[in-house]
């Protein structure tokens, strides 16, 4: 679907579903967020929910694709400035501080920690993950071309970066009042140890 087209009414439809289920999951936890309250939420019926995803694997499944597909999409239409390794490294840490503090991001590590202990369930948290990590590899390469050399030690700085953005977004709510100044000086020590790991190559 191009930007000029509208999104037909089953587009619509999945998106308010898929939208209900994030709110659902995010306010009231993964187990307690049941398809049947999902569906009335979207206004929907069972049937409905069930006409589109097949079952609560195929909601979930959508939406950790659609949250993927934002994560993805935002990493690829960013464009790092400048010169200087550092600041780029910061401009690259502040986008994705912005994804991973999003609610929809926590309400898919939610789902692929929870959804994965169940042997029922056909979802595969860490074949899910093994795609991020090689799809954020493979961007992170992209975002780095002629500047950095792909070597183990630019895939530690990856690593690095990603997991310690994730541990700080999970830590979003018991901070205080100072968070903001927390995070910023946080940050800053991080771009300096990923510019450091990558300059070294």
């Amino acid at each position: 679907m191009t930007g000029s087209e509208k999104p037909s009414k089953r587009e619509v439809t999945r998106g308010r579903v898929i939208t209900a289920a994030i709110d659902a999951i995010y306010r009231d936890g993964f187990h307690a967020a049941h398809t049947n309250r999902i569906a009335e939420e979207a206004g929907v019926s069972w049937g409905v929910l069930q006409y589109h995803f097949g079952d609560k694997d195929g909601l979930l499944q959508a939406i950790i694709d659609t949250i993927f597909d934002d994560f993805e999409t935002t990493l690829k239409n960013t464009t790092l400035h400048g010169e200087d390794l550092g600041m780029r490294v910061r401009q690259l840490i502040d986008v994705v501080w912005q994804l991973v503090s999003k609610k929809e991001y926590r309400v898919s590590l939610a789902i692929l920690r929870n959804a994965g202990k169940d042997d029922s369930s056909s979802i595969n948290g860490q074949a899910q993950l093994a795609r991020w990590a090689k799809r954020t590899s493979e961007l992170w390469h992209g975002l780095f071309a002629g500047a950095v050399n792909e070597s183990q030690q630019s895939e530690v700085a990856r690593h690095l970066l990603f997991a310690a953005l994730r541990g700080m977004a999970d830590e979003i709510n018991p901070r205080g009042s100072n968070a903001k100044e927390t995070i910023n000086e946080e940050c800053e020590a991080l771009a300096d140890a990923v510019t450091f790991l990558l300059s070294r190559n």
